[in-house]
């Protein structure tokens, strides 16, 4: 493709970015694979094109709107403008700005690109030994005892390392979240929305594959995926279910539904993309998963987003003990770009009396 193409493909993608409700990274995926004729060169420059537009959506509209295109803001550095609002230049919209305690430093900090971490699943020094020896260089990230951070990005799927099991995609952030928990082997932990096993898939390994661990989600597509997961992994004590259990267990997670405001190096259009109607819908769900949860532990309740507003997590957590006297908050964090250089993340650990 000639460069005035990439760029006219880069705009288009960008519009459809946008407008689709799907996240990002799947619509440029299904853009790229449905045009074979982009090579891997200009696949490449077309996608940094495209993060580098939703990273700075409001700035480019902007810029658009005072004579300058689409194409011409491709090649140049983004800057902020003496009469931009706060809104257009942390890059958030103005009623979900309000939300985020230190919203100054926190967005900034979410304009830089995200890197590739990994977690070990096994002694960390010999795994960065083995995935060197396949041309993939990483290096201990400085909170997660579990972390490697990637140089680059790298097709994990050719990596034989990654297909046996021995690391996984996971953000420092997250890995320092499920730490948290201090779950212990023969444990009895229920992850209340699994997913496709993130964090399921690390409790495992912190308990020793010794216990046992229930992943409960609404959707059956992530629990199959979880399942792959697990096989590869060898986490034998997860079991996957679409049935709400009755029984009580040692620790609960609920790795609670969210505005993804943590995450936004890497999926930049999400904050765009969710209204004011769909937050406070998030609340309420948030709040009627900690009830749900504090019926099912008789130890440990573990709350999580990657979430950056104060709505989602400690007011969250204010509510919740105000109504139930019978838990007490054991501990609460959070961890940020700016805060701790990863994505961002709040985890609150409670106790029953």
């Amino acid at each position: 493709m000639q460069p005035e193409q990439i760029k006219k493909a880069a705009e288009e993608l960008w519009y459809l970015c946008l407008q689709s409700p799907h996240p990002a990274s799947e619509v440029i995926s299904g853009y790229t694979r449905s045009r074979r004729y982009i090579g891997s060169k200009d696949r490449k420059k077309l996608t940094e094109y495209v993060w580098k537009m939703l990273r700075f959506k409001a700035h480019i509209e902007f810029y658009m709107g005072r004579e300058k295109t689409f194409q011409e803001l491709l090649d140049i550095e983004i800057q902020d403008s003496p009469d931009m609002p706060d809104w257009i230049r942390l890059e958030c919209p103005e009623w979900l700005l309000k939300k985020i305690p230190d919203a100054e430093n926190e967005l900034k900090a979410m304009l830089t690109n995200a890197p590739t971490i990994l977690r070990a699943n096994g002694n960390r020094n010999e795994i960065i030994k083995k995935l060197a020896q396949e041309g993939i260089i990483g290096s201990p990230t400085p909170l997660s005892p579990y972390g490697i951070k990637l140089d680059k990005r790298y097709n994990l799927n050719l990596s034989e390392t990654y297909k046996k099991g021995l690391v996984e995609v996971q953000d420092e952030g997250s890995q320092l979240i499920a730490l948290e928990t201090q779950v212990c082997p023969e444990q009895s932990l229920f992850d209340m929305c699994a997913g496709a096993g993130g964090k399921s898939l690390f409790f495992a390994q912190m308990m020793k594959n010794k216990g046992s661990i229930i992943a409960y989600d609404i959707s059956s597509r992530s629990l199959i995926e979880l399942e792959k997961r697990a096989q590869r992994a060898h986490a034998s004590i997860i079991h996957t279910t679409l049935d709400f259990p009755k029984e009580l267990f040692d620790v609960v997670v609920i790795d609670a539904p969210c505005s993804g405001t943590g995450t936004c190096r890497r999926m930049p259009d999400a904050k765009w993309k969710i209204t004011q109607t769909q937050f406070q819908n998030l609340i309420k769900t948030q709040a009627e998963l900690l009830e749900k949860g504090a019926t099912l532990t008789q130890g440990k309740l573990c709350y999580m987003t990657c979430s950056l507003t104060n709505d989602e997590n400690e007011a969250q957590i204010e509510n919740f003990l105000k109504k139930h006297s019978d838990f007490i908050l054991l501990s609460q964090k959070r961890f940020s770009p700016f805060q701790s250089n990863t994505d961002g993340f709040y985890v609150a650990i409670m106790k029953k009396k």
